[in-house]
């Protein structure tokens, strides 16, 4: 994958993530104490998934920047709109977010390991760490969504 085409990638990653940062900023808006904690928690991870890509891109000479045609960027690029009243909503609808978001690392992770370049082989093990932790949010809010009513 050439220089600018993995940047442009690497930003609609950084765009996501950003997404997913505004989803879990809300977390002392939940009412369930392990919500809050686990949000918090994963606020913190969301966080460090920026700071791991934006590292990428500013060592690869790129710069990063956020992707935002117009309107909610998780709307935007997965086609819904959150505007859910309950927290079952709001966990049903992020457990989708993070589904989504682990098929995408899945699909952006094998694009790099079939380039033999070592670069992206080192990039794939970064995004494969992003890809794991977005793998383990959606199993902890689909376990989540069996505790709701």
């Amino acid at each position: 994958m050439k220089d600018r085409e993995l940047i442009r990638e690497l930003n609609k990653i950084l765009t996501l993530e950003h997404g997913h940062l505004g989803m879990y900023e809300n977390f002392l808006n939940h009412r369930d104490k392990d919500t809050r904690r686990t949000f918090r928690r994963f606020m913190e991870i969301e966080k460090e998934h920026i700071n791991k890509i934006t590292a990428v891109i500013l060592n690869m000479g790129g710069k990063p920047s956020i992707i935002v045609e117009s309107g909610d960027i998780i709307g935007q690029l997965f086609g819904i709109t959150i505007n859910a009243a309950t927290d079952r909503e709001v966990i049903k609808t992020y457990s989708y977010i993070e589904k989504k978001s682990h098929q995408g690392y899945s699909d952006f992770v094998t694009k790099l390991e079939d380039d033999s370049e070592a670069r992206n082989q080192f990039i794939a093990e970064i995004a494969s760490s992003n890809m794991l932790e977005a793998q383990l949010m959606h199993l902890w809010l689909e376990d989540k969504l069996k505790t709701l009513n």
